[in-house]
């Protein structure tokens, strides 16, 4: 037994060590952030940032910290909420679309999120600000300049009720960028604007069964164009999400959860420069989409928990172009994905991982000769309240 007790322990450890993610519990739960209660929640809903004071998270991986954030309470009689978090090594932000010409965004451009909470009313609101950006200049003694900039910011407003019961949030993010050489202007801005507002219910249909119906929708634009306008391209894409999920709790130690639902998208691409035109309109059409996970106390330190994802799709891709040239491209298929994960809590601190099936079939990679990492994600919060 006492040999069994340090091979787990090992094992815990070495868990814990190597990864990378974040929002693990609900992604190894199938995804489910939509419909579960959890601090990854305020990445949804800003106003849950309310319900989880006193926190510090960090994301690691490759090495790093990816991100680290800390959630700072201030008041008594009137309590709100702050929570300040930063990023690394996760690359350049680009947007919803990246930027499919020759522009390449300068680097390191994730400067910080800001979270505000507190009591509106009998309801609690939340904030998000995220701001994006950074710049790059040379100037030689031709004289010549090359320049490229980039700018995006994301404000993200949520309501949740005293009660628990629903919440809200709506999304705003607008962005703009140069690109010069030689001091010449290759692409200039022409709109970059994301939209989104989203909200879930929560129907409690018995002491261990609740409902969440949920729905969202977005809407994304992004264009570009030449100085003299002589080549113009835009991009714009529209999603429609609703669905219901179950929570299901058996046991105080298990909690099961089930989402089912639709989703409708749309996304266009327009090119003209004057002369020539090109069109092309994919759609995507997810009917259904489900989403299964588990999680399960194993040991009073330790939880299992399993997931899986299913989108059962159509795509219809449509060119038509002034040569005149026209196509149509179809395809169905089901896209599935499964998840595993650990989680490991002792007193006020909390280790989440999105675990490697291949550490069970191969073992240690001192024991395989494997260089593989354990995990795939890892999170860690403290309480400190």
């Amino acid at each position: 037994m006492k040999k069994l007790i340090f091979i787990t322990l090992i094992l815990t450890l070495f868990v814990a060590m190597s990864a990378f993610g974040s929002n693990t519990r609900t992604l190894t739960m199938g995804n489910n952030n939509a419909i579960m209660v959890d601090d990854a929640n305020i990445w949804l809903f800003p106003s849950r940032i309310n319900d989880y004071p006193g926190l510090a998270i960090a994301e690691v991986g490759a090495g790093d910290v990816t991100r680290f954030g800390i959630h700072w309470q201030f008041g008594d009689d009137s309590p709100w909420v702050m929570a300040t978090y930063f990023e690394d090594n996760l690359g350049t932000f680009t947007g919803h679309f990246g930027f499919p010409f020759a522009f390449d965004p300068p680097a390191d451009n994730r400067r910080i999120h800001w979270f505000y909470g507190r009591a509106m009313g009998t309801n609690r609101l939340g904030l998000r600000l995220s701001l994006y950006s950074s710049s790059e200049e040379f100037t030689d003694s031709s004289p010549a300049s090359d320049k490229e900039s980039f700018s995006y910011y994301d404000a993200h407003f949520g309501l949740t009720a005293d009660d628990d019961s629903w919440d809200l949030a709506l999304n705003f993010g607008f962005g703009t960028w140069t690109d010069e050489v030689g001091g010449v202007a290759t692409f200039d801005a022409d709109g970059m604007f994301d939209f989104s507002l989203m909200g879930r219910m929560f129907m409690d249909r018995g002491p261990n069964y609740t409902y969440v119906p949920h729905a969202g929708i977005e809407y994304h634009k992004f264009g570009w164009l030449t100085p003299a306008a002589t080549i113009e391209e835009k991009m714009t894409s529209f999603i429609i999400n609703l669905g219901i999920g179950q929570v299901y709790t058996p046991s105080n130690n298990v909690e099961a959860v089930f989402d089912f639902g639709i989703i409708l998208e749309n996304e266009k691409y327009e090119f003209t420069d004057g002369t020539a035109t090109q069109e092309n309109k994919d759609n995507i059409t997810t009917i259904p989409y489900f989403k299964i996970g588990l999680d399960a106390e194993v040991l009073s330190w330790m939880d299992v928990r399993f997931g899986a994802t299913s989108f059962w799709q159509r795509t219809k891709d449509d060119v038509v172009t002034s040569a005149p040239f026209s196509s149509e491209d179809k395809n169905g298929f089901a896209d599935n994905d499964t998840f595993l994960g650990f989680g490991f809590h002792w007193g006020n601190f909390h280790v989440d991982t999105y675990a490697d099936p291949q550490l069970f079939l191969e073992g240690l990679n001192f024991i395989s000769g494997g260089n593989q990492n354990m995990n795939f994600q890892i999170s860690a919060t403290y309480e400190m309240l």
